[in-house]
């Protein structure tokens, strides 16, 4: 399976990086071209796979492709390659920062995901990656563990080759249940984001599940 990450900032990079290191060949795009070859350099650094930057049509390829930017950037992204992406599987990696302040409490409209499903209706798209800062993504482990990756979406049969490649990285790929959970998974890292910002964590932080004992 050709694997696409479109956004070469912090999150595009990590997770190229963990595509590499599963052992796919990775193409990467950005709006600068130079920042695409710098971050496709770093992602494939030692890697089993490879990291190659290309335009959008060469990412556009991929059976499988990574939004990897602005909530605002990846809608309008989506909107203007609906066709191109139909029959793609899709991984939203966005969480709605700009947004959680201006919401009203006690309402809750549709997660970011499920914007970016009704924009490209005839793409599979699942939530993933969105609940571990960029640089713990990217290193792959969080307090000396396993990262864990969270997997919502509605389509199984795209969920199964996301968590395979999770997997193969060496993190711990799971199933989070329908597409209506990536509103709970994005509201988990808004979280996670406020208590890194109250207790002073760093930005190397992330959601592990651990065992009883």
């Amino acid at each position: 399976m050709r694997v696409g990450v479109v956004g070469a900032g912090p999150m595009g990079r990590a997770a190229a990086r963990q595509f590499a290191l599963a052992g796919a060949a990775v193409r990467l795009t950005d709006r600068s071209p130079e920042l695409a070859v710098r971050a496709a350099a770093a992602a494939g650094a030692g890697a089993l796979g490879s990291v190659e930057a290309h335009d959008v049509d060469g990412v556009l390829e991929a059976e499988l492709i990574t939004l990897a930017m602005g909530t605002d950037d990846t809608l309008a992204f989506v909107t203007r390659h609906s066709d191109a992406l139909a029959g793609k599987i899709l991984i939203d990696t966005t969480n709605p920062v700009e947004e959680a302040g201006a919401a009203a409490p006690g309402r809750a409209g549709p997660s970011m995901t499920e914007r970016i499903a009704r924009a490209a209706p005839r793409s599979s798209v699942v939530k993933a990656f969105n609940t571990a800062c960029a640089a713990t993504l990217f290193a792959g482990r969080v307090d000396g563990a396993h990262l864990d990756v969270f997997v919502a979406g509605d389509d199984y049969s795209a969920k199964i080759p996301v968590i395979e490649l999770i997997d193969r990285a060496g993190l711990r790929g799971l199933d989070a249940g329908d597409l209506r959970n990536a509103h709970v998974l994005e509201q988990m890292a808004l979280l996670c984001m406020e208590l890194i910002e109250r207790l002073g964590l760093g930005r190397d932080a992330g959601i592990k599940l651990l065992p009883d004992g």
